[in-house]
């Protein structure tokens, strides 16, 4: 490993995913050269009123001058490339990753008309990108062809782990790449950027493979229909879960678009493995009994336009829950929404059928290293410097600590969340400059961006309600024709309602009428000052500051 120069030449910008879950992006640059790694969605607050995903903001990459070579992806969940069709036509720039990573990124990108330049990232062949040579070292997951991404540079390698476990027997057989880990330790490795998700967790996490014996005994002791929710991307859970419908008998259908459209392209391409005849179309159930029929239905987070909720609330064709039946939740809650699972447990219960979780049963793994494999992944790259990502502060803090358990030097850690840049130069690690790494919301069928004005008046109508006022104005003259007219959507009960309005409308009219004619006269200044008028005596009367929507006709 070359020294460093005095001046700083590495740099790294967390644009996402570092301090939070989700919403995952990071920027590698070496001088003006940079890569990014992974461009993911996340999720909305509960404040965030109509909004869909929240995306990362790039904005601050147009005062960077960083020249942007490729967008390298770890692999295909949606915290890692959710993003890609928003943000990738303002980049334009080459796509790397895995194939079943490049064909998720493909199907997102038509659905926007977009293809984009899609490179595939061999696993065991280097490749050059810029000034970098790039690879991808295999790493067992929660989703087919996941891989840690290494940047060979002139100072070392960095290596941005991505999500990871080390599985001893994966279903597909692809096992994590620990040799090579270990070899790159040998050649030195700079830098490592690792998933911090599972840093509270002790001891090793179970094989994926592990969980198909209490999917098999669940669905054969059930007498009804079965029903089995889990992520639509991990297709080794979604095999398992069709295997364990074939054990027993049963014809599997499949709930849900993204579902059906992962297991089509994964089928595709070779890498499920289903027995002939044994997926049926959900249309064609109606002649299965429910004892030979198993479901697997989106929507494990409780996620209200899913395939679950609609089953849930009898809203989905030729589907209806009943005692007997067993839905099986082969899933964890995303932090945050255990509320929302909960309330969908209530509707499952109503229509009559049980619930199985992974509370009860073996029924679901995580596929992130808990704190034995995250030390195991620090002891084989021997890094000089060690960075967590991926995760909140909380989880970021206990990481740090199993690195220095690992005998990296305290000095040589650090913790920077998302918007703190980090230098390394011949001082060591440290924090750069901040720059703006906010978040863009996107809302609506057309995926249309939502900025913080529309965001604070959603929360105001969520919060406060509504007034509407109307004011005919006469066009020559500059004075009110009659009284104003208002109308309250959220802001009183129904009771004192009209009462209060008809207090407030007095008020506005004899407020008006004192104004002077070229006051009135103008149609915008009077609409602000109907709107100004009406919140503070809506503040003073009601002790609440609702929108007001004035309606100024000129006639």
């Amino acid at each position: 490993m070359q020294d460093i120069s005095v001046q700083p030449v590495i740099r790294c910008f967390p644009f996402g995913g570092v301090g939070e879950f989700g919403k995952n992006m990071m920027v590698y640059a070496v001088d003006d050269d940079a890569v990014i790694v992974d461009c993911g969605m996340g999720f909305p607050e509960p404040s965030q009123h109509g909004v869909d995903i929240v995306i990362p903001d790039i904005s601050a990459l147009d005062d960077m001058g960083l020249k942007i070579h490729a967008l390298l992806l770890t692999h295909g969940h949606e915290d890692h490339i959710g993003a890609i069709p928003f943000i990738l036509p303002k980049l334009s720039v080459p796509v790397y990753g895995t194939q079943i990573t490049l064909a998720l990124v493909k199907a997102k990108l038509s659905e926007r008309g977009y293809k984009g330049d899609l490179r595939l990232l061999d696993e065991h062949t280097p490749i050059k990108i810029g000034p970098f040579r790039v690879e991808g070292v295999p790493v067992t997951h929660s989703i087919m062809d996941a891989i840690s991404v290494v940047i060979h540079t002139v100072y070392g390698a960095i290596i941005h782990t991505g999500d990871f476990k080390f599985d001893p027997s994966p279903i597909d057989g692809r096992v994590s790449g620990i040799e090579k880990f270990s070899q790159l330790g040998d050649e030195g490795v700079l830098l490592v950027a690792s998933d911090s998700t599972n840093a509270t967790r002790g001891g090793t996490g179970p094989s994926e493979s592990s969980v198909g014996a209490g999917l098999k005994k669940a669905v054969a002791e059930c007498k009804g229909k079965v029903v089995v929710t889990t992520f639509a991307s991990n297709m080794f859970r979604i095999q398992q879960i069709i295997e364990a419908g074939h054990a027993a008998g049963r014809k599997v259908a499949l709930a849900g678009r993204s579902l059906e459209k992962n297991v089509g392209l994964t089928r595709d391409l070779k890498r499920l493995s289903i027995p002939a005849n044994a997926l049926l179309d959900i249309k064609k159930i109606q002649s299965i009994p429910d004892n030979k029929l198993l479901i697997i239905a989106t929507g494990s987070q409780g996620e209200w336009r899913a395939a679950l909720a609609r089953i849930a609330q009898n809203k989905f064709t030729g589907i209806r829950l009943g005692e007997g039946d067993l839905v099986i939740f082969s899933s964890s809650n995303i932090p945050g929404n255990e509320r929302v699972v909960a309330g969908l447990f209530n509707h499952i219960y109503r229509r009559g059928a049980r619930i199985l979780h992974a509370g009860q049963a073996h029924l679901h793994v995580s596929g992130h290293a808990q704190v034995d494999e995250l030390k195991t992944m620090l002891q084989l790259t021997r890094p000089k410097y060690f960075y967590p990502v991926h995760g909140e502060y909380r989880n970021l803090i206990e990481h740090r600590e199993l690195g220095i358990a690992t005998g990296i030097a305290f000095k040589n850690t650090i913790i920077a969340e998302n918007g703190q840049s980090i230098v390394l130069d011949d001082q060591g690690i440290g924090h750069g400059p901040k720059f703006h790494a906010g978040a863009v919301f996107v809302d609506g069928l057309h995926r249309d961006e939502v900025d913080d004005m529309v965001l604070r008046d959603r929360r105001i109508l969520a919060d406060d309600g509504m007034i509407s006022v109307t004011v005919l104005i006469s066009q020559h003259e500059g004075r009110l024709l009659t009284a104003p007219e208002l109308t309250a959507r959220g802001v009183l009960h129904e009771s004192v309602s009209e009462e209060v309005l008809q207090d407030a409308a007095a008020d506005i009219h004899h407020y008006l009428n004192s104004l002077n004619q070229e006051m009135l006269s103008d149609l915008d200044e009077t609409r602000e000052e109907i709107r100004l008028w009406l919140r503070r005596w809506c503040k003073k009367r009601l002790g609440r500051r609702p929108m007001v929507l004035p309606v100024v006709i000129e006639i």
